[in-house]
């Protein structure tokens, strides 16, 4: 019932937001903060009043269904005649406008006694504008997922670690992936070779996003482009999406799709490459192997006696 409790009140700041679309997101999150301060100074009125007469209560983790106002402000009561010190934070992932007058909400809340640790729940609801208020027609809620331990999210992708290299007649590309010092990144530099000379450097920090709970990825490169990228697997590929600020300011997005060939090969393809909009012409598939050789960038580690 802990759970129950603190959707109601993390949601019930909604019931004082103008109809405005709901643009002004800092509006939304002062107004979650001036609700949560009356839910720990137990406002049960105010809290009763976000709902609507016929609103319902699902809890997917116990399967309990409570129907209608009078029944969910019963269930508060006694939450907090059991439980008096309860108190509330919350965070709010997701506000869309169906319609000019329902919306969804999507996000976290917690809800504790003080010296206790705190229920955690994802929630999910359904709000109404009706007569100038928005009132909550239906929430669904659920245990938090596990949080995802730093690093782990990664190990489907350990094998990129090593050096790498991409070699045709005139170029050379010469690419290195380590773990970060605490392993909660995977961090890949490459150098661009034509006749030996360096004409590009990058670096890409591969890592958690625990907020989205997606792989993400971010790089820069020595030309002064920079961009980022979010992972998903996809069968025996990895689909990376990514979005790019080119030196001289375009925009470019476009789909790169890793294979794992084998323990010591990978190819790359990117796909759907567009600039400021435009459609570019598809690349061929790229063939990448473990490189067997320290990298053209790189001495042999010498020890001394």
């Amino acid at each position: 019932m802990k759970a129950f409790i603190s959707l109601v009140a993390s949601l019930a700041f909604l019931l004082s937001l103008p109809n405005t679309g709901w643009s002004d997101e800092a509006a939304v999150r002062q107004t979650l903060e001036k609700y949560i301060a009356a839910f720990n100074s137990k406002d049960l009125k105010a809290v009763a009043s976000t709902w609507a007469a016929n609103g319902v209560h699902i809890d997917r983790e116990s399967g309990a269904r409570t129907e209608g106002r009078d029944a969910i402000l019963d269930d508060i009561k006694s939450a907090f005649e059991q439980q008096p010190a309860l108190r509330l934070a919350g965070r709010i992932d997701q506000i869309r406008l169906l319609k000019s007058d329902v919306a969804t909400v999507e996000g976290e809340t917690s809800v504790g006694a003080p010296g206790e640790a705190p229920s955690v729940s994802v929630f999910s609801a359904l709000l109404v504008l009706d007569n100038g208020r928005w009132t909550i027609h239906s929430i669904e809620e659920s245990a938090a997922p596990n949080p995802v331990q730093v690093g782990e999210a990664l190990r489907g992708l350990e094998w990129l670690v090593g050096r790498w290299v991409d070699e045709t007649e005139a170029t050379r590309v010469d690419t290195t992936v380590r773990w970060s010092s605490n392993g909660a990144f995977l961090i890949r530099s490459f150098a661009v070779r034509n006749d030996d000379n360096v004409t590009q450097q990058g670096t890409q920090i591969i890592g958690w996003d625990p907020r989205s709970r997606e792989i993400r990825s971010w790089s820069f490169n020595s030309d002064g482009s920079f961009g980022d990228g979010v992972w998903s697997k996809n069968g025996d590929d990895w689909l990376i999406r990514s979005s790019q600020t080119l030196a001289d300011g375009r925009a470019a997005t476009g789909t790169y799709v890793l294979t794992r060939v084998d323990e010591n090969a990978m190819q790359l393809k990117l796909i759907g490459h567009e600039i400021e909009g435009e459609p570019q012409p598809a690349s061929p598939t790229v063939k990448v192997v473990r490189a067997t050789e320290p990298a053209k960038n790189e001495t042999p580690s010498t020890s001394s006696k």
